[in-house]
């Protein structure tokens, strides 16, 4: 299997970017009609909900991504600052403060730069969850994290802290399944396309969309971002590479559940799971974080949701909600 039909590994990567981020420098000013996004948040709007059907049009292998020629890119995401840790001490003795400090490799980063800046934080009645700028105003997320009375949702876009780059609302969903409680038969449809009211694709870019592809299985090829609630309080995003996903082998369809390798926690539902090909600056991504659980006699184990019918979601919804 060459590099053009396989994502590309971390040392792979690593040895291209100096070449591929000194060609995606940007070369143009943001233009006056797109440096400024807000929605107007005191309207309380609600988004209609269009549900495709599964056999309607043909599922394309493959969609691509955009970088814009104001924005620059990078491979790796640049770190946030973390303050230490505290050190509380009673009468000399060292005490464990009450504070989250995984062990697990998911890093908090702060990158304004393609694709870093696509990541997305979505607020809705229900809670909050992750997604990623998947088109010029279509934003990638899990179907249960839409809020399926009103379709209302905030999207926030690369919030760090206190800094929010963009906000939009939502105008419309597009999905195969109002998934409310996710078990075998709706996991792998886990997925909804949020249209928004403001082009966050054309102001910052948007990841591209592949059909995964079981010869992958088990490889350690695959990236993700996305707002874990025990993390800096669900407010930093966080990066992790090098997971592997895994086809659930019982799963014959169009729509596909996996699992992962990678650490997921509430608020990273929607989270994308995404590669690099080749010399192809832009990330695909092939499925999105969905649930932990057992489903099997395994064990607990975090799963995600794709197949060719993610890739054709985002198709439709591009093609009929521009």
């Amino acid at each position: 299997m060459t590099m053009q039909d396989r994502p590309l590994t971390s040392s792979e990567i690593r040895d291209r970017r100096a070449t591929v981020e000194a060609m995606m420098a940007p070369t143009e000013q943001v233009p006056a009609a797109l440096r400024n996004m807000w929605s107007d948040l005191s309207v309380n709007r609600r988004a209609p909900v269009q549900f495709v059907e599964r056999d309607s049009v043909e599922r394309p292998g493959s969609i691509a991504g955009h970088r814009p020629p104001w924005v620059g890119a990078s491979l790796k995401p640049k770190a946030a600052v973390r303050r230490p840790a505290p050190r509380v001490v009673h009468r000399g003795v060292g005490l464990e403060p009450m504070v989250v400090w995984g062990a697990d490799d998911r890093r908090v980063y702060s990158d304004v730069l393609y694709p870093w800046v696509c990541v997305c934080r979505i607020e809705t009645s229900g809670g909050v969850g992750s997604g990623v700028i998947i088109g010029p105003r279509h934003v990638l997320t899990a179907s249960h994290v839409i809020d399926w009375n009103t379709g209302a949702a905030t999207i926030e876009v690369h919030r760090a802290g206190g800094m929010v780059l963009a906000s939009a609302q939502a105008e419309a969903t597009w999905s195969y399944t109002r998934v409310i409680d996710n078990d075998s038969t709706t996991l792998d449809e886990d997925y909804a396309v949020i249209v928004t009211d403001q082009r966050l694709g054309d102001r910052f870019g948007f990841f591209g969309v592949r059909t995964y592809d079981s010869d992958w299985d088990d490889e350690p090829y695959w990236r993700s971002i996305g707002y874990p609630t025990d993390i800096a309080g669900g407010n930093f995003p966080v990066y992790q590479r090098d997971k592997s996903l895994d086809e659930d082998e019982w799963d014959y369809g169009s729509a596909r559940a996996m699992t992962t390798s990678a650490d997921v926690m509430k608020g990273q539902s929607g989270s994308p799971i995404f590669g690099f090909w080749g010399n192809d600056p832009n990330p695909y991504v092939v499925a999105v974080v969905a649930a932990t659980g057992s489903v099997y006699a395994s064990g607990t184990e975090n799963w995600c949701s794709g197949g060719s019918l993610l890739t054709r979601l985002v198709d439709v919804a591009r093609t009929n909600d521009p």
